[in-house]
C-alpha cells in the first residue's frame, strides 16, 4: 500500500520559523541571500554570452569540463519512489511490534544478561539482595522512559515524578514501578560484560556498547525501504561527561557531546543507518573522512539509483563517481578550495548577482551561484545534466539549489523531532546516553513504521497530534503485561499496600482485589478511630490505614474503613 502521508508536516507543525534554510545547515547558509529587487537584463545578459562559452573547456585532474550541457548522459537515471515495508515489517500488527523490530529480544535480553551481571556483583559483599530483572521488565522501563518523554519530563527528578500527591502527580508512573526499583535498574543497567570490557577498549572504544549499537543499526537498515532521496548529515549527542571521543560543535544546540554520523530518509526522516565517531586514531588525522563515511553508510544502498544529499564536509568529485559506479547519485555544495575543482567556476570578480555558471562532463554537473556580489556557493551533482534556471521570483536560482534545499535537512530535522520528546535523563554515564538516544530513534522509526503501514490512522490528526497519540499507546502496551504482574503479586501478597498505590491502580483501571483476605486481627485492642462515645475495644484493623474500626464502619466487600472507602 502506498503510503499519501505527508511527513513534512512535522516541521510546519513547530514555529513559522522553525526550520529556514539558513538555519537548517550552517554550510549552505549563503545559498538563501536576502530578497531584493532584481533587473531582467541580469538574466538575459548571462545568456547573450553563452554562444561564446559553447565552445570552451577546462581541463584538471584529467577531466574535461564544458561550458555546454551534453547531449547524451552516460549513467542511469533515478527513480521516483516512496518509503515502503520490508519482509521484516510487513506483518506488525500492533505498536508495540513495531517498535520491537528495533528493540528487538536480541538487544533485550543482552541487557537482562549483563545488568543482572553487575547488579548481582555489586551485592556480592552486601547484605542486600539483586532481584533480577527479565524481559518483561526491561521493556517496562523503556516504556516508562518514553512516557516521560512524551510529557517532557526528562529533566524532572524522581521525587517529582513519584509523589503521592494524587492532584499533582501522574499516576501512571506509581503504577508501572516503584520508584527505587526503576532508579536501581537505570543504575545497573549495562550492555557488555564489564569483566572482559578493558580488553576490549583496548582495540574498540566503543566497546561499552558495540554489540547493542550495531544490532540496532541493522534493524533500521532491514525494517524500512527509503524513498529515493536520503541525506547524511552530523547528529550530536549531547554529553558534558567523561568520554575519550566527547566533541565540541558551536552550531549544534547542545554544543558538547558524541557526534553521530547519520543517513536518514530525506522524505519521512527514517533513520536507515548510522555511525558513532570515535575520535582520531592514534594522533593521525583521518584523510578524506567524508568520502569514508558517506561510503560507509550508504553501502547497503548500492544499486539503488538513491540521490544522497550532502554538505560540503562530505562532498566532492571522486565521492561522486564512485557512487555513480555503485548506483547511487551526489547532491551537495563542495567547497571552492578543492584541488580537483575548476578555478574558473569560483571566480566572481565580473559576476552579476543572480547569476549562475554550468560547467559538465558527461556524468557531473556543477554550477556556482551568486546569491550576493563577490559571494558565490558551489555545488555538485550527477543528477542533474542541464541548464535549468528558475524565474525572477526565486532569484534565478538553479535547480540544483532547489533540488538540494529540498533535501538537506532531512537530518537536521530528524534531530529536532527527537530532541522534541526525548526520553534521555540526565547521566554520568555515556553508553547510557547514548541508548537512550537509541531508544528515541527506535520509537520514531516505529512511528514510521505504523504511518506506511496504517495511512489512514488518526487521518483526522495533525502529525504533531499523531506523535502524541502514539507515544502514549506504545508507552502503554509496553508496560500493560508488567503491570498486570505487578497487579498480581500485590493481590496475592498478605502484607499492607500503601494508600496511594492502591488508589493509582484503580485510577488506571485495575483496582486490587485480594483473594481469601482475612480480617487484619492484632492482638492489641483499641477503640474505633471513627466511632464517636463509643468505649468498646476491637481488634480489626483497616486495611489502608491500619487504624481500628468496628464492625459498624467497615465496608462489606473489603477490610476498609469508612474513610478509606470514600477516598
Amino acid at each position: 500500500m502506498e503510503n499519501t502521508t505527508n511527513f513534512s508536516d512535522f516541521a510546519r507543525d513547530e514555529e513559522d520559523d522553525e526550520f529556514s534554510e539558513e538555519e537548517s545547515c550552517s554550510t549552505m547558509s549563503d545559498v538563501e541571500p536576502e530578497m531584493q529587487d532584481s533587473e531582467a537584463d541580469i538574466f538575459t545578459a548571462s545568456e547573450s554570452d553563452e554562444e561564446d562559452n559553447d565552445n570552451r573547456s577546462e581541463t584538471i585532474c584529467n577531466r574535461t569540463w564544458k561550458y555546454i550541457a551534453p547531449k547524451s548522459v552516460e549513467c542511469p537515471q533515478s527513480v521516483h519512489q516512496s518509503g515502503s515495508l520490508t519482509n521484516k515489517s510487513r506483518n506488525v500488527k500492533s505498536i508495540e511490534e513495531c517498535f520491537k523490530l528495533f528493540m528487538d529480544d536480541s538487544i533485550i535480553a543482552n541487557i537482562v544478561t549483563h545488568t543482572n551481571q553487575r547488579a548481582n556483583a555489586h551485592y556480592a559483599t552486601d547484605f542486600h539482595s539483586w532481584k533480577e530483572v527479565d524481559s518483561i521488565e526491561i521493556y517496562a522501563v523503556l516504556g516508562l522512559l518514553l512516557l516521560i518523554g512524551r510529557f517532557r519530563e526528562s529533566r524532572e527528578s524522581r521525587n517529582d515524578l513519584w509523589r503521592k500527591d494524587n492532584v499533582l502527580s501522574r499516576q501512571m508512573y506509581t503504577v508501572v514501578m516503584a520508584r527505587d526499583r526503576f532508579k536501581d535498574i537505570l543504575r545497573f543497567i549495562r550492555f557488555d560484560n564489564t569483566e572482559t570490557r578493558e580488553d576490549r577498549k583496548k582495540v574498540d572504544k566503543l566497546a561499552p556498547i558495540r554489540e547493542v549499537s550495531d544490532m540496532f543499526a541493522a534493524n533500521c537498515r532491514e525494517s524500512y525501504e527509503a524513498s529515493n532521496t536520503g541525506t547524511v548529515d552530523e547528529q550530536l549527542v549531547t554529553y558534558r561527561g567523561r568520554c575519550p571521543f566527547k566533541v565540541y560543535m558551536p552550531s549544534k544546540p547542545g554544543k558538547y557531546g558524541i557526534k553521530i554520523w547519520t543517513l536518514c530518509d530525506a522524505k519521512t526522516y527514517y533513520c536507515c543507518n548510522f555511525d558513532i565517531y570515535l575520535g582520531k586514531i592514534g594522533q593521525i588525522p583521518e584523510k578524506d573522512q567524508g568520502q569514508r563515511v558517506v561510503k560507509q553508510l550508504t553501502d547497503f544502498w548500492k544499486n539503488s539509483n538513491r540521490v544522497i544529499t550532502t554538505d560540503n564536509f562530505f562532498t566532492s568529485i571522486i565521492l561522486a563517481e564512485y557512487l555513480l559506479d555503485n548506483g547511487c547519485f551526489l547532491v551537495g555544495t563542495i567547497r571552492k578550495n578543492r584541488k580537483d575543482l575548476p578555478k574558473s567556476i569560483v571566480g566572481t570578480y565580473h559576476r552579476e548577482q543572480y547569476s549562475s555558471q554550468f560547467l559538465f562532463t558527461n556524468k557531473l554537473t556543477l554550477v556556482s551561484y551568486v546569491p550576493k556580489i563577490r559571494k558565490c556557493v558551489v555545488l555538485l551533482s550527477s543528477i542533474h545534466h542541464e541548464f535549468s534556471i528558475s524565474n525572477s521570483e526565486n532569484n534565478f536560482k538553479p535547480e540544483i539549489i532547489k533540488y538540494y534545499n529540498s533535501t538537506k535537512s532531512g537530518v537536521d530535522t530528524l534531530d529536532k523531532l527527537l530532541r522534541e520528546y526525548t526520553c534521555r535523563r540526565s547521566t554520568r554515564r555515556w553508553p547510557m546516553s547514548l541508548f537512550q538516544n537509541f531508544i528515541d530513534i527506535a520509537a520514531y522509526n516505529a512511528l514510521v513504521i505504523w504511518i506506511t503501514k496504517n495511512p489512514e490512522w488518526e487521518s483526522k490528526s495533525s502529525m504533531k497530534n499523531k506523535r502524541k497519540i502514539f507515544l502514549e499507546i506504545l508507552a502503554k502496551e509496553l508496560v500493560t503485561e508488567y503491570i498486570e504482574r505487578r497487579a498480581q503479586r500485590f493481590e496475592n501478597n498478605a502484607t499492607g499496600l500503601h494508600k496511594h498505590i492502591a488508589q493509582a491502580f484503580e485510577a488506571y483501571g485495575r483496582p486490587i482485589r485480594r483473594k481469601n483476605q482475612t480480617p487484619q486481627t492484632s492482638s492489641k485492642r483499641s477503640r474505633c478511630h471513627v466511632c464517636v462515645g463509643n468505649d468498646n475495644k476491637y481488634s480489626k484493623k483497616c486495611e489502608q490505614c491500619n487504624n481500628f474500626i468496628c464492625h459498624n464502619h467497615t465496608v462489606p466487600t473489603k477490610i476498609l474503613c469508612i474513610d478509606c472507602s470514600s477516598t
